[in-house]
């Protein structure tokens, strides 16, 4: 009996790391297809407060926002271009917002199945043009689309979750099981490093730094590799 609680912590410690690292895989993949997409480029300033679901399902409408902040002591009028991918030719639109000194406005637009383009993905590029002495800024985001019957905030935060749950609560029952007390810090170590960093691989692709969260999933993959590994031969 003690044997089968055993593996089924290590179960649920591995299930929860496999589904942070696939949030970190689907949401990367998305802002990487975006970057490639046919928008093109102006060169400006990352427009850091681009938000994008990062899942939705296929018959979902949702929406992606931009947030503008006049960071000078005057009134601005910047113009934004938004562009939306869709099967023939992306989706252009332009607006202008009024900022007074110091304000700051959050904007938004809808998405939906008219936009998916790819197979599976929807694309969005938003570019705020420059308003003297603030320069352009730009950024792209991608979000992927699956086929299911509910909607794509409830499969994020479900997966975000259960990822926590079954890495936090593997690792705790790990701890306080008979057989992994006698195990070394090291081990206790791999087990810690590799939650640390599927935390960090997903909440990096969620800031749109989709480089540096897959550089986190390769080394994240090559630690559950060598721990499975070891846990497997003890």
């Amino acid at each position: 009996m003690k044997k089968i609680l055993t593996t089924h912590r290590y179960l649920f410690f591995f299930i929860g790391a496999f589904l942070g690292l696939s949030l970190t895989v689907i949401s990367a993949w998305a802002d990487l297809e975006a970057s490639f997409y046919g928008f093109s480029r102006t060169g400006g300033k990352r427009l850091s407060t681009l938000s994008c679901p990062i899942i939705m399902t296929a018959n979902e409408t949702s929406s992606f926002s931009i947030k503008i902040t006049n960071t000078t002591d005057r009134k601005i009028s910047p113009s934004v271009k938004t562009d939306i991918s869709s099967p023939i030719d992306p989706i252009t639109s332009y607006e202008s917002v009024q900022l007074g000194a110091g304000e700051s406005k959050r904007m938004q637009w809808e998405i939906g199945p008219e936009n998916i383009d790819v197979g599976r993905f929807i694309f969005v590029r938003a570019w705020v043009y420059a308003a003297y002495p603030m320069p352009d800024h730009e950024n792209f985001c991608g979000v992927f689309v699956i086929n299911l019957p509910t909607n794509g905030r409830f499969i994020t935060w479900a997966m975000i979750v259960l990822s926590l749950l079954g890495m936090g609560g593997g690792i705790y029952g790990l701890m306080h099981s008979e057989g992994f007390k006698r195990r070394t810090e090291t081990d206790i170590a791999g087990f810690r490093l590799i939650a640390i960093l599927v935390c960090a691989g997903v909440a990096a692709s969620f800031l749109g730094w989709w480089v540096p969260a897959m550089m986190t999933l390769v080394v994240a993959l090559l630690m559950l590799v060598v721990v499975a590994g070891h846990t497997l031969r003890s």
